[in-house]
C-alpha cells in the first residue's frame, strides 16, 4: 500500500457498504468494530455508510455508533435517499413520478411477479407496501424485518392507495425470475435498476428499481460534495457496489466479495474494513 500524507487523510471520506462488507454474517455490527469506529470518529477520521437498506434497519444495526452533530450523511436504498443521522431527516430524495410507479407495478404484476413498494409519506415516514406475497423469500424478508426492526408493511391493490411518494421497488425471487423481470421493465424510461444475489441465501436474488437520478454512484458524488471531501475510499462486496466503486477515488473489496468486484477494486481488505482503515492511517 502506498503512503499518504496527513493532509490527504484529513480530506478523505471512508464510505462502507454494510451487508457482506462491514457486518457480521448475522447482519450485526461487531462490538469491536463499533468501538473502533467511534474511536476513529473521535479522532477526526470521517467514516460513513452506503447501503441498500432503509433507515429502519440501519438505525437498529448502527445503534452502537455515536451520531453527534458532526455525523456524516448516510446513503440509503442504493442512493435513493441521503439521511442525516444526527438531525434524523432526509436531505436528498429521488422520487418516481406517479405514472412511472403505476407502469412499473403493472408491468411486473402482468409478468407474474410481485415487488415490495417503498414510499415516503408526507411526514417522511417510510412505509413498505406489497400487492401479494408470492414466495418464501418474500415472506422471510417481511417477517424478519417486522420482528427484528419493527418495520411496517401494508397490503395494497393499486398505487393510488399509497398516499405518499413512491421511491423504490424491490423484487425478491430466484435468479431466473429476476432476469425475466429485468427484461420486462427494460423499455420503461426514467428508471435505473440493480440486481444481485443475497449475501446470506445462495438461491435468493434481489432486483431493485429506482428513479434514474438515484444510484450509489450519484450518492458518492453527493457525499463528496456535501462533506467537502477531496477523496472517497469506498468498501463493498456485491454487484450493487460497482457504481460506488466507479465514483470513488479508491475502491476496496472485502475478501469474500463477488469476483467482478474483486477484479475492479484497487485493493482487498483481507482483515475487514476497520483494520484496513487503521492500516491506512498508520501509513499517513
Amino acid at each position: 500500500m502506498k503512503e499518504y500524507s496527513r493532509t490527504d487523510l484529513q480530506n478523505t471520506l471512508f464510505v462502507s457498504d454494510l451487508d457482506g462488507t462491514l457486518l457480521l454474517p448475522d447482519a450485526t455490527l461487531s462490538p469491536s468494530d463499533a468501538e473502533q469506529i467511534n474511536a476513529l470518529s473521535t479522532e477526526g477520521i470521517r467514516i460513513t455508510y452506503a447501503t441498500a437498506r432503509t433507515i429502519q434497519s440501519v438505525r437498529h444495526i448502527l445503534s452502537p455508533i455515536r451520531f453527534d452533530e458532526k455525523a456524516l450523511p448516510i446513503s440509503l436504498m442504493n442512493g435513493v435517499l441521503l439521511y442525516d443521522p444526527y438531525k434524523k431527516k432526509y436531505i436528498n430524495k429521488s422520487i418516481f413520478s406517479k405514472e412511472t410507479a403505476q407502469l412499473l407495478l403493472k408491468v411486473l404484476t402482468d409478468h407474474g411477479v410481485s415487488p415490495f413498494i417503498y414510499a415516503l409519506l408526507p411526514d417522511d415516514q417510510l412505509l413498505t407496501f406489497y400487492h401479494s406475497i408470492v414466495n418464501e423469500p418474500m415472506r422471510r424478508f417481511m417477517n424478519e424485518r417486522i420482528e427484528r426492526y419493527q418495520k411496517p408493511f401494508k397490503k395494497v391493490d393499486k398505487i393510488d392507495e399509497i398516499k405518499g411518494d413512491v421511491i423504490y421497488f424491490c423484487l425478491i425471487a430466484d435468479q431466473s425470475t429476476v432476469l425475466r423481470a429485468i427484461d420486462a421493465i427494460s423499455k420503461i424510461m426514467g428508471i435505473r435498476h440493480t440486481s444481485y444475489r443475497d449475501v446470506y441465501l445462495e438461491d435468493t436474488w434481489y432486483l431493485e428499481v429506482f428513479d434514474e437520478s438515484a444510484s450509489k454512484k450519484n450518492a458518492i458524488n453527493n457525499l463528496k460534495q456535501y462533506c467537502n471531501a477531496k477523496k472517497i475510499i469506498a468498501f463493498g462486496d456485491n454487484l450493487n457496489d460497482l457504481p460506488m466503486f466507479e465514483a470513488a477515488d479508491y475502491s476496496v473489496a472485502v475478501k469474500n466479495a463477488h469476483p467482478t468486484l474483486l477484479k475492479s477494486a484497487d485493493a482487498v481488505a483481507e482483515h475487514g474494513v476497520v483494520e484496513w482503515i487503521k492500516d491506512y492511517i498508520k501509513q499517513s
